[in-house]
């Protein structure tokens, strides 16, 4: 015998009352030991049939119309059984039956419970009834079954308790095999015989105490979705089914809010021992979940990720409270004599408060009866607060795996923190198969996507949203496709490009954009940019370990990092602007950053891809103190003094390294020297100068008057310098010296400018677009430690920036 239970969902239109009865028919053929088929109301009829109950209260003519709209939906659904005479003759009796119920409730002018009760199960007995004729007009004998000759309860009424023994003895009498039976779900009757209900919920119960009774190898639940989900698929888009959840998940579940089956349905299974099947009606090919005794052995801790909002945080505090007895039983009894239901509990040790939570709907309630029986307490200041915090959302983290197994709330808690979400309260049940928490509902959403990242992705992951496509933010897209694939493979590290933004346009896909395409899709399906649409697009996304990438020069962009961080956007770039911006900015930076949940990486912003700010943060950590720095640090007028020669001239070396990418995009930000005296006091903050980029003196190689000139008209005047820069090159050459422009902290002070250098100087011994850092400190005083290594170019310094992001990734998983 199988018992199979279709909610309000799976009866809801023609063609799904349509396909219950063949899943039914196909169910019999297949086990033609007998099917139980135990259904629900038509979905929406029981609130129809309430609302009209409580209309006719005290407006006839309203409630009347709402009446033939119920009439109406049952002919919607079952037009075709009720064009069979006996059927429309069944479902004729019991619609004047209801009529004058709702009739006789207007002339009182009330609703009882016991009337309600009454009313409510008109829903399951008309849909049972008109299945019943649909199975038969297929050429199946089928019986029909009223529950309450079988269901025994309490006399209560919305919600009665059910008297197991004789409900098992009735289906037992009743029930034979090899039949089919549709069953009404949800109601039943007291010993008198009058109508009750097993709640809302409680089809789902009322097959669960069948199967119990008939002690069935197995209950099929069929409703509205595939399974239980490992999160919710509307918050989570990489939600999926889980194919095996325990007795204890499926009920934690459900509790916080996983509507796939009520949690009382689960105790006769329980007590059965009876595996229970969740199936999709819409997708009956679909494995759905198997809710049993054992959760899987290969699953993950973490199995679920329920949540539900329209929550308060009542908090009770008062220093009175430590160490007084019996505030706690008070505080609860007096919640349960107001039928206020507490979800969660939190208490600090040392007793000063107790924070629980409620639904919104009886948070105020609840705060006006704790005032009352706490009124002489509160007048003695023992207790300061009873107050209320709403728009709040409980999110709930299940899994039977999750008991003995170390480090799982530090892995959530960590993933949080990381991704900026601030947790109001925590709870974690002693069975260790639950950790609650709560937070804000503006941060629900991504909360439970970071949580379901953590713990579900099989590959660490990162989300990158890259700003700019000039030399390096193209150089730096190619080699992310190009190490992609490697880094999955070795390294399990999934990098998703999920935003690409230059001056004209933006284009987002959370999936990951293929990235070897991505010009033309930018091209195709940008969308006109804006910075802060773009920020609102990249947040309303919710992912986690999302990684914003600045490959741009611009001022505008850097003035947004300190905002960006706080709403939990880590950042990785070579643009210099931020760090060089004014001194309270700067420290504002590093105060967001210094405690390691938010990360803002720009070892490129100096050397390239040289471990210069690294190196000097690591000598700085480790306990040293950086006494001087000296060297070159423009890749571009390392090459322009290299390259120069009587062969080629200054004006020619300078259009050849624009041309290869060796220059900032306006090659005058190099011979101006601010480009140098930028990384210069980057370095001087690194190792403690409070210095603006006004202290840093930086003589420039062109006239200061060029940067207002036009590219065009730069292009031309550049060749009158030419002259300069040879004599200078010959008079050194005559000294056994080099011409070098060489930046230098030393004793608090900054400078920028052209030395000649000795030929056995480590300074000269640079080539093409070398960088030279010498760093003396309390350990290297004699001999400084030196970092060497091509300071300009996309290449290299795309390869830095993805090596900043790479290493952010491994640490934000």
């Amino acid at each position: 015998m199988k018992v199979m239970k279709f909610g309000g969902t799976s009866v809801g239109t023609a063609e799904r009352v349509n396909r219950v009865a063949d899943l039914t028919i196909q169910s019999f053929n297949e086990d033609p030991s007998g099917v139980c088929l135990v259904l629900s109301a038509i979905g929406g009829i029981t609130d129809m049939l309430i609302d009209c109950a409580k209309t006719a209260e005290s407006d006839w003519n309203n409630a009347l119309e709402k009446f033939n709209a119920i009439k109406a939906k049952h002919f919607e659904v079952y037009g075709a059984e009720l064009q069979n005479p006996q059927a429309k003759k069944d479902a004729e009796n019991m619609f004047t039956e209801l009529y004058d119920i709702y009739r006789g409730i207007n002339l009182v002018r009330e609703c009882s419970l016991r009337t309600m009760d009454l009313i409510v199960s008109f829903g399951e007995r008309l849909s049972a009834r008109l299945m019943t004729a649909m199975i038969e007009n297929k050429g199946f004998k089928v019986t029909f079954v009223d529950a309450r000759n079988l269901v025994r309860t309490e006399k209560r009424f919305n919600g009665a308790r059910v008297f197991f023994a004789s409900t098992h003895e009735a289906i037992n009498q009743f029930i034979q095999q090899g039949q089919i039976y549709v069953i009404t779900g949800f109601i039943a009757s007291c010993e008198e015989g009058i109508t009750t209900n097993l709640g809302r919920g409680g089809s789902d119960y009322s097959a669960a105490i069948i199967a119990a009774a008939l002690h069935v190898e197995k209950l099929e639940i069929w409703t509205d979705v595939d399974g239980f989900m490992s999160a919710d698929p509307r918050l989570v888009p990489d939600a999926f089914v889980l194919p095996r959840v325990s007795y204890e998940e499926a009920m934690e579940m459900s509790y916080f809010g996983a509507k796939v089956i009520h949690p009382q349905t689960l105790v006769p299974a329980i007590q059965k021992n009876i595996p229970v099947l969740i199936k999709n009606t819409l997708r009956p090919k679909s494995s759905g979940t198997i809710i049993s005794k054992q959760a899987g052995d290969g699953d993950h801790p973490v199995k679920g990720i329920a949540s539900f909002a329209g929550i308060s945080l009542i908090n009770v505090q008062g220093s009175g409270m430590v160490g007084v007895p019996g505030v706690s039983g008070r505080l609860f009894a007096t919640l349960a004599k107001a039928d206020i239901n507490v979800i969660m509990i939190s208490q600090a040790s040392s007793e000063h408060s107790i924070c629980f939570v409620v639904k919104t709907e009886q948070a105020q309630e609840a705060c006006e009866v704790l005032k009352k029986e706490f009124e002489s307490e509160i007048l003695a200041r023992k207790i300061d607060t009873i107050e209320a915090v709403d728009d709040l959302t409980m999110i709930a983290a299940v899994g039977e795996n999750m008991h003995g197994t170390p480090g799982i709330a530090g892995k959530l808690f960590a993933a949080l923190g990381t991704n900026a979400v601030n947790v109001i309260a925590i709870a974690q049940g002693s069975s260790e198969r639950n950790v609650s928490l709560v937070v804000n509902s503006k941060d629900a959403v991504k909360a439970v996507n970071v949580i379901h990242s953590s713990f579900y992705l099989s590959t660490r992951s990162a989300h990158l949203f890259i700003m700019g496509t000039g030399n390096i933010g193209k150089t730096l897209l190619s080699q992310v496709s190009g190490a992609s694939k490697k880094l999955f493979k070795e390294s399990d590290l999934s990098l998703l490009v999920c935003g690409i933004a230059n001056v004209e346009k933006m284009v987002f896909d959370r999936k990951g954009l293929d990235v070897e395409r991505w010009q033309s899709i930018l091209d195709e399906k940008g969308e006109p940019v804006d910075l802060d649409m773009w920020i609102n697009r990249i947040l309303l996304m919710n992912l986690s370990n999302v990684i914003l990438v600045d490959c741009t020069a611009s001022a505008d962009i850097a003035s947004r990092y300190t905002s960006w961080l706080e709403q939990g956007l880590h950042i990785v770039t070579p643009n210099k602007k931020a760090n060089t911006m004014g001194l309270d900015y700067y420290k504002g930076l590093r105060k967001l950053t210094r405690d390691h949940r938010l990360h803002y990486m720009y070892e490129t912003t100096v050397g390239a891809g040289l471990p210069i700010i690294n190196t000097i943060q690591s000598l700085i950590h480790s306990g040293d103190t950086v006494t001087r720095i000296e060297g070159i640090l423009s890749g571009t007028l390392s090459f322009l003094f290299n390259r120069m020669s009587h062969d080629f001239s200054f004006s020619q070396v300078v259009r050849y390294a624009f041309e290869n990418g060796y220059t900032e995009p306006d090659p005058r930000d190099d011979l101006a020297g601010m480009d140098v005296g930028r990384k210069l006091l980057i370095m001087a903050r690194e190792i403690g100068l409070n210095l603006e980029l006004d202290d840093i003196h930086v003589k420039a190689l062109i006239p200061a008057e060029w940067r207002q000139l036009s590219m065009q008209e730069f292009w031309q005047k550049l060749p009158s310098l030419d002259e300069q820069y040879e004599d200078m090159l010959n008079a050194a050459h005559q000294e056994n010296k080099v011409v070098r422009y060489l930046a230098e902290i030393q004793d608090g002070k900054c400078s920028v400018q052209i030395r000649t250098i000795d030929v056995q100087s480590d300074l000269a011994h640079c080539k093409a677009t070398d960088n030279i850092v010498r760093i003396f400190t309390h350990r290297y005083v004699e001999t400084p430690l030196l970092i060497q290594g091509p300071g300009a170019g996309r290449e290299v310094t795309a390869a830095g920036v993805l090596a900043d992001i790479i290493s952010l990734a491994f640490h934000l998983n």
